[in-house]
């Protein structure tokens, strides 16, 4: 374990954590061509999820902090919104609890083939392209619209499916505004991903693991994940998201030519 490492894998977590290119597919394709032990790269990985973890928690604190005193206020029409939103959340959360949990061996072995995570890119990149032809509109989020998003998160279980992409684009082709779709794909996702990433440091083997480099894998993580934040709304809302489409298409056939 060492600094380099650190500070490969902290920016390339930080970044693609977020953005709509696969955080986990980035990681296959370094285990694939990187000489760090395993162990030590997945425990080192598995760390910097706490730096993603918080950058989103900062990112979104607000309005994560408005919906929860919304939900204690006297009016009850605040009250009841706050409470539906909650709902539609936790709703959007199921399937992707039931896929990892049912799936998970078939999903880990998935991360050894190359041929997949290509193949998951162009997937990826296709649906971000589809975006393009979205016309305009700004329906409201229903239970069956959350849902459908929900879905489209579970989906992201395998690498090569970006997490962000896949469900900003459901939100988008479902007719939400751009800015609602930004919103709800990344708050849905918080309990997810502070979740997996309390679980991944409680299994943390600290034994191959450096605090020095750690400490500093974690740091360019959040710094990494909050400039990401930033740069995918500005990008979502100015209409360029589908941009992303063409570098997942070239990843993938990068890979599919190169590295299968």
């Amino acid at each position: 374990m060492d600094y380099y490492h650190a500070i490969v894998l902290g920016l390339l977590q930080g970044a693609t954590e977020f953005l709509p290119v696969s955080s986990s597919g980035h990681l296959a394709i370094l285990s694939h061509i990187s000489r760090m032990p395993e162990q030590a790269r997945l425990g080192l990985a598995a760390a910097l999820h706490a730096g993603t973890a918080v950058s989103l928690l900062v990112f979104f604190g607000r309005r994560i902090a408005a919906i929860a005193r919304d939900a204690v206020r006297r009016e009850r029409a605040v009250r009841n919104a706050s409470w539906r939103y909650i709902g539609k959340i936790t709703l959007a959360t199921v399937p992707a609890v039931l896929v990892g949990l049912l799936l998970l061996p078939l999903i880990d072995r998935a991360f050894a083939t190359m041929l997949v995570v290509g193949a998951m890119l162009l997937v990826t990149g296709t649906l971000l392209l589809i975006t393009r032809l979205r016309t305009e509109a700004a329906r409201p989020l229903g239970w069956m619209r959350a849902l459908a998003i929900g879905a489209a998160q579970a989906f992201a279980i395998l690498p090569g499916i970006s997490r962000s992409g896949v469900t900003i684009a459901a939100g988008l082709l479902l007719g939400l505004s751009r800015r609602e779709a930004f919103e709800f794909s990344f708050i849905m996702s918080v309990p997810i991903v502070i979740v997996a990433a309390l679980r991944e440091l409680l299994r943390l083997d600290r034994q191959i693991l450096a605090p020095g480099p750690v400490a500093l894998g974690i740091l360019l993580a959040f710094a990494a994940g909050l400039g990401a934040l930033v740069l995918l709304r500005r990008a979502v809302l100015g209409r360029r998201f589908y941009l992303f489409g063409i570098y997942c298409w070239l990843a993938g056939l990068a890979v599919i030519a190169l590295l299968r």
